[in-house]
């Protein structure tokens, strides 16, 4: 059984190093084991290779998210077993059972009903991470919506504030000419003396 490295499943592949590591932590959340050498890295097989291409082409439509898309991988994966130690290279394969006994029709309809039930509660939970997400870019965008409001009215109100300084100054500058023309008329109009009151 041939391994490959994460460069190697990269450039097979055609993607990076880098989404390589993030598609294989999505599947890891999703609940899918990769083997891990002594070191601790992941070590892939030759079914990899199918595995990361689909991630890949379902990726690249943008309909699914990744969470999404790595549910229902890892549910259409999950009959790559192996015997022992699944964390760590150097365990064998372990036959599939559920294939090979011709008598046990009626566990391969029961797997296969587990298989549809389990895609149908991975599929739910996919729209329940796409709604959560949803919900977060719709209080982001409200938040972002309350803020421009806000601006909005304070703008407002500086401009309602302008505009009744300006009018007050305005009417007292009115109030003083007519005062100061009145004044003035007053000033020019001739004085009589109380007895000129009858002539």
């Amino acid at each position: 059984m041939k391994e490959y490295q994460s460069s190697q499943i990269a450039g097979i592949v055609g993607i990076s190093v880098a989404t390589v590591r993030k598609y294989a932590q999505h599947m890891e959340k999703a609940g899918y084991m990769f083997l891990r050498n002594e070191s601790g890295h992941r070590v892939f097989l030759d079914e990899h290779i199918l595995l990361f291409k689909e991630f890949n082409g379902l990726s690249k439509t943008g309909s699914l998210s990744l969470g999404h898309i790595a549910n229902t991988l890892a549910a259409k994966y999950q009959d790559i077993k192996f015997e022992g130690n699944d964390e760590h290279i150097g365990s064998e394969s372990a036959p599939d059972t559920t294939l090979i006994d011709k008598g046990s029709e009626h566990k391969i309809t029961l797997t296969d009903e587990q298989y549809n039930n389990l895609i149908n509660k991975l599929d739910k939970l996919a729209m329940l991470d796409d709604m959560a997400v949803q919900l977060d870019q719709q209080k982001e965008f409200n938040k972002m919506l309350m803020e421009k409001l806000e601006q909005q009215q304070k703008y407002i109100e500086q401009r309602l504030d302008k505009r009744d300084s300006q009018l007050i100054e305005s009417m007292r500058n009115s109030m003083d000419q007519r005062q100061a023309m009145i004044e003035a008329a007053v000033a020019k109009t001739p004085k009589k003396k109380w007895w000129e009151f009858w002539k």
